[in-house]
């Protein structure tokens, strides 16, 4: 994922106070934004369609033994005509 980032990611920051844990048996799972700018283009979740995640966690011996990550690469919101679902969308 991020060889595919090279020479256009300017930055990307967590936004920490967004986190939501969700506790679970032997999962954890960890809901969060994300801002940034790449290409010279910004995005902000919650505010613009980019910057959401969801991981899952998956614990075995107190260790992770397994993770999956949730995003939507199209940080920038350039992928807009293979949006189906209406245009009165709110982030």
């Amino acid at each position: 994922m991020v060889k595919g980032f090279e020479g256009s990611l300017e930055y990307i920051q967590h936004d920490y106070d967004s986190f939501t844990f969700i506790p679970a048996g032997d999962y954890l799972i960890v809901e969060g934004t994300s801002q940034g700018r790449m290409s010279g283009k910004s995005w902000a979740g919650g505010k613009t369609p980019g910057g959401r995640f969801c991981n899952v966690f998956k614990f075995r011996d107190g260790r992770i033994s397994c993770v999956h990550i949730y995003l939507d690469p199209d940080y920038t919101g350039e992928d807009e005509p293979r949006f189906l679902w209406g245009k009165n969308r709110q982030w």
